[in-house]
């Protein structure tokens, strides 16, 4: 599970980022700790390049109560909410690190999940929900981009912490996502994190 990260605003990659997706329509995106429903930046695949752009975290429920804020790798193609988002709507989630918790005698710990000497991307769905009867655009102030982020089993380095974790990519490897690699395919590479209690 994944739900909570963080956005270090100082750290140069990220500052990019923010800068290019502001250009869309969302000004009140979140640095620092990032929670469900926060404005934060994603990488979308558009015409051969990788585009930033500013979305909220977490599919609205069809009840209205809540967001769906993780897919799991494990059955991602076979639910009707994310099926057809896997062919065309992929995204790429940045982050400095992210947040875990473990059980503990009183209550839970939480947890600083890193990879070593880089920032963290993780794999993502996004989709584009129109708020009017027209055509969606990425630039239509009538329409709301939501992501979530795609889990899977913990590998070696953080199944001590919990069960699991975000789908994570190098820096070589988010390209092959979004131009829609297979999941089975992603996972085998194990990337190595580093847990340190907060």
């Amino acid at each position: 599970m994944c739900g909570r990260y963080y956005i270090d605003i100082d750290n140069e990659e990220i500052k990019r980022i923010l800068e290019e997706a502001q250009k869309n329509i969302y000004e009140n995106y979140r640095t620092g700790e990032i929670f469900p429903t926060n404005i934060a930046p994603i990488y979308i695949e558009d015409d051969n390049n990788m585009k930033p752009l500013l979305a909220k975290w977490g599919f609205p429920k069809w009840d209205g109560k809540g967001v769906i804020i993780n897919a799991r790798a494990e059955t991602v193609n076979e639910k009707p909410m994310f099926k057809k988002l896997l062919l065309s709507k992929r995204c790429i989630v940045p982050a400095s690190y992210y947040f875990e918790w473990k059980q503990a005698e009183k209550g839970k710990d939480k947890y600083k999940i890193s990879k070593p000497g880089s920032n963290i991307y993780m794999a993502g769905l996004y989709n584009i929900v129109s708020n009017s009867s027209e055509q969606l655009s990425l630039f239509d102030e009538s329409r709301d981009i939501y992501f979530t982020i795609i889990t899977r089993r913990a590998n070696e380095s953080v199944a001590h912490i919990h069960n699991r974790m975000p789908l994570i990519f190098d820096a070589e490897e988010m390209f092959d996502w979004l131009k829609g690699k297979s999941i089975s395919q992603l996972m085998k590479a194990d990337h190595e994190l580093h847990g340190e209690l907060t």
